[in-house]
């Protein structure tokens, strides 16, 4: 019995300073230039996510948008707390590159003794290997953080704290009935460029309604090219929020009109060779593009509300 008592008192000390050491909160803290300030507070013990997010504003004030808690079963935490938890610094840590606009993150580890320690990425580059382990940490963070934050207002703020880290297709389904889709970051270039979206446009169902939000997101140019690909040939895709098809119309309406006026004046037809309008038009669409014309001038700003009602 002695020997037992001595065995328990000698590992007894071990295991309190064990305890101590371990992880009680983690806090993730996001900042990009052009972008609000962001964090995120992991409670271990509340089983708690806490969410605030706030822009400055003059004389150093912040404004806050968003300061909300969520809680998460230990089953949804498992796969992240794991990633988390790879090679925690014993201190602070910090690794930077060089950049014009800044921005990156900040990954704090709060123990129980009070021996916390941060991980300090300032300015990283999304495709540099120095940078793959803290990058596994907040994808894995978001991947936990979107299973757990499920009003629009959490999502909006996980969307604008990952837009700058983010790389793939920013689109993400919103409904099932009706199958709705909505683009949370911007999408540049168009169809002739290598890109994600036309397979995704693609690989949607073409037997029911879908519709997809655009929310402003999309470039100038894949407007246009999603009404030549598929508006114009009555899609069964609803695409809504796209602001700049109105301009479109008022351009190829202006278009047609110039080409009435000019006649058979080769002069005046090379100058319109070099607009959008021309390239819209004349490349096998005009038929389709004047029947698309004919339509009332709101029913190509069709809400993503009205589209719900008749998407069956």
């Amino acid at each position: 019995m002695k020997k037992v008592l001595i065995l328990f008192f000698t590992i007894l000390p071990y295991c309190i300073t064990a305890q101590d050491n371990n992880v009680e909160k983690v806090i993730l803290e996001f900042s990009c230039f052009k972008y609000p300030d962001t964090e995120y507070r992991i409670d271990y013990k509340k089983k708690e996510l806490t969410c605030i997010m706030k822009y400055q504003i003059h004389n150093n004030k912040d404004s806050v948008v968003i300061n909300k808690s969520y809680t998460f079963a230990d089953k949804e935490f498992e796969k992240f707390r794991v990633e988390l938890e790879q090679n925690i610094p014993d201190s602070i840590v910090r690794k930077s590159e060089s950049a014009l606009d800044g921005g990156g993150f900040v990954i704090s580890y709060v123990r129980r003794n009070k021996k916390n320690s941060k991980l300090i990425i300032i300015n990283p580059y999304r495709k540099s290997e120095k940078y793959t382990q803290e990058f596994k940490k907040i994808d894995s963070f978001f991947e936990f953080a979107y299973s757990v934050v499920k009003d629009s207002s959490g999502i909006e703020a996980l969307d604008q704290s990952y837009r700058p880290y983010f790389t793939g297709l920013p689109i993400r389904k919103v409904s099932e009935n009706p199958l709705e889709y909505k683009a949370w970051g911007s999408i540049s270039g168009n169809a002739t460029s290598k890109n994600d979206l036309i397979p995704f446009l693609e690989s949607l169902p073409k037997d029911k309604c879908v519709i997809i939000n655009f929310d402003n997101q999309l470039s100038y140019a894949w407007q246009e090219d999603i009404l030549r690909l598929y508006i114009v040939k009555n899609s069964n895709l609803r695409f809504a929020n796209m602001k700049w098809l109105k301009y479109t119309r008022k351009n190829l309406i202006e278009f047609k009109e110039k080409i009435k006026t000019i006649g058979s004046n080769q002069d005046e037809m090379d100058k319109l060779k070099n607009t959008t309008s021309y390239r819209l038009y004349m490349n096998g669409s005009a038929e389709l593009l004047d029947n698309w014309l004919k339509l009332p001038e709101e029913s190509i700003a069709t809400s993503v509300e009205d589209y719900r009602k008749n998407c069956r």
